[in-house]
């Protein structure tokens, strides 16, 4: 007696199981896209995004979780082709066979800029991100400081997975760092009597005063280097709108610098501090850190934007041929009504 009760038992287990193979086998996605899971998500969160790719959410619901995937979800950033089979993408999803995604660092002022930045593109949060950044800067040096572990954040475009965890990004930053500064960079870091920080921070103010263009930037660079050698202040504008900004807050647009922002006694103002300033105003790309280490071959101290070639600069040793430059530069700016 019980051996015939159990037939009809396993009768309905195989006819089950028989059903959830066919149903496995079946193309249920009707577009083409990505999911991002984040980490902590429960199955429902899943299937709440999965959703507008599934032409029965009712199948695809049975199959997951006979192919336990409620208890199996991992995090990440996940591929959706037209027609899938349920069983293939529950497979992608349960392996965590993600894809990569696009993580670009620009030229970001601060450290809360570029956090908040990133928290955008990965599943982390832009405190976390903070936190990760500092605690690996005092374990490090404990002399680093908000401001200055910017120089390690290089502006690029890298490529990494949506879940990556604020520590780990801070270790894949790290070791673009270390790759970056070969012994070439750092033994002419060390010819120019320069250390790293100083490079970055230097190679910043030739990223926000000059264009993209490679030579402009290379002399550019040897004429802040030419006051420095000399004693004179940098007096460079972007320094002036870094300590204004510092104190009013970044959300201001300047398109130029007035008179009365010289005055201020922020440590990041050339115009009243000799020297440079002690850490870097953005995060300059290494283009402008290589036109520091390789600057060009002159003696010029002054120079002035030239209204006639937006990015670049009239360069000069005359006192009196720069005032004249500023004229026509000042000219040019009432004259496009720029505030």
């Amino acid at each position: 007696m019980k051996n015939h009760k159990l037939f009809p038992f396993l009768a309905i287990v195989t006819l089950l199981s028989s059903c959830n193979f066919i149903d496995g086998m079946k193309r249920n996605t009707i577009k083409e896209g990505f999911v991002y899971i984040p980490r902590g998500a429960n199955f429902e969160q899943v299937m709440d995004s999965l959703t507008p790719f599934l032409k029965d959410v009712a199948m695809f619901r049975r199959v997951a979780e006979a192919e336990d995937y409620p208890s199996t979800i991992k995090s990440g950033k996940y591929k959706i082709n037209a027609n899938d089979q349920n069983k293939a993408l529950i497979s992608r999803l349960q392996s965590g066979e993600q894809v990569e995604t696009k993580l670009q660092i620009r030229n970001h002022p601060t450290l809360f800029h570029m956090a908040g930045a990133v928290s955008k593109q990965i599943d982390a949060d832009s405190i976390s991100i903070v936190q990760a950044v500092m605690s690996w800067a005092h374990a490090k040096d404990s002399t680093l400081t908000e401001e200055t572990v910017k120089q390690f954040f290089i502006p690029e475009t890298y490529f990494v997975y949506w879940n990556l965890t604020p520590k780990a990004f801070v270790e894949r930053m790290e070791k673009e760092y270390n790759k970056i500064w070969t012994s070439e960079r750092l033994n002419k870091a060390k010819t120019l009597d320069f250390t790293p920080l100083e490079v970055v921070t230097l190679a910043s103010i030739v990223q926000l005063e000059s264009s993209d263009n490679y030579e402009e930037q290379q002399k550019v660079a040897k004429a802040y280097m030419n006051r420095l050698d000399k004693g004179m202040r940098l007096e460079a504008d972007p320094t002036a709108i870094y300590a204004y900004k510092l104190q009013n807050g970044f959300d201001h647009k300047i398109q130029r610098v007035y008179y009365k922002w010289l005055n201020s006694a922020s440590e990041y103002n050339t115009y009243r501090v000799t020297g440079l300033p002690p850490a870097p105003i953005c995060l300059p790309n290494m283009r402008a850190v290589d036109a520091v280490l390789n600057p060009a071959d002159h003696q010029f101290v002054f120079f002035c934007a030239d209204p006639d070639r937006p990015g670049f600069h009239n360069f000069t040793n005359s006192y009196q041929e720069h005032l004249q430059n500023a004229a026509k530069y000042r000219a040019w700016v009432k004259a496009n009504n720029i505030q």
